[in-house]
C-alpha cells in the first residue's frame, strides 16, 4: 500500500472515532424560569407549560377581598394567555393547606405554587404592589411588566408593548 493511501485510511478512521471522544452537544438547556419551576412543588394538579415564552406570576391570597373580585376575571383570560405563549402561575401567600384549598374552592385552572418559589424566579419584581398583583417575565427571566389590581387585565397591552420594544432593539440601524 502506498504511504498516501495509508495516511488517507488513518485519517478516515480517526474521523470516525473522533465523535466518541468529543464533548457531546448538550440539548437545549431549560430556560432559567423553567428550571426553577421544574423543581417546584405544585399545589394543584395542573402543571405549567415549561416551554412557554412568557410567565405571569400572580400574587393572590384567600383573605384578600380585591383578589376575590379581580382574580376570577384573570382566570377567564388564562386560555388567551396560553394562546399568547404565556403561562399563568398563582403564587400562594399563605400556609400551604390554605393555598391548596383556595385553588380548589375557586376551581382555578392555572398551576399554583408557594410564594417562596417567586424568590428564585429571575426578573420577578413586585416592588410597590400589594395584593393582587402580577409580574410577567420571559422564559429567560427578563422583566416584561408588573401591575396590580384591575391593571392586571392589561396583560395583553403590556406584552405587546414589550414585544414592540424588543423588535425595535433588534432592528438594525440604517
Amino acid at each position: 500500500m502506498s504511504a498516501l493511501r495509508q495516511i488517507f485510511i488513518l485519517l478516515l478512521s480517526l474521523l470516525s472515532v473522533a465523535p466518541l471522544f468529543a464533548d457531546e452537544e448538550k440539548p437545549d438547556q431549560e430556560s432559567p424560569v423553567a428550571e426553577v419551576l421544574s423543581k417546584a412543588t405544585f399545589l394543584s394538579k395542573k402543571k405549567p407549560n415549561l416551554n412557554a415564552k412568557y410567565f405571569m406570576f400572580l400574587r393572590s391570597a384567600s383573605w384578600c377581598v380585591p383578589c376575590q373580585m379581580i382574580v376570577p376575571k384573570l382566570m377567564k383570560d388564562y386560555g388567551k394567555m396560553k394562546g399568547a405563549q404565556m403561562e399563568l402561575i398563582l403564587l400562594g401567600q399563605e400556609d400551604e393547606a390554605v393555598v391548596r384549598n383556595y385553588i380548589k374552592k375557586h376551581r382555578y385552572k392555572c398551576p399554583g405554587v408557594m410564594g417562596s418559589v417567586g424568590n428564585e424566579i429571575p426578573g420577578l419584581d413586585f416592588a410597590g404592589f400589594g395584593f393582587p398583583s402580577a409580574c410577567i417575565v420571559t422564559a429567560d427571566g427578563d422583566f416584561v411588566a408588573k401591575s396590580g389590581g384591575v391593571g392586571m387585565y392589561e396583560w395583553k397591552k403590556q406584552l405587546k408593548a414589550y414585544q414592540a420594544e424588543q423588535r425595535k432593539l433588534m432592528k438594525p440601524e440604517d
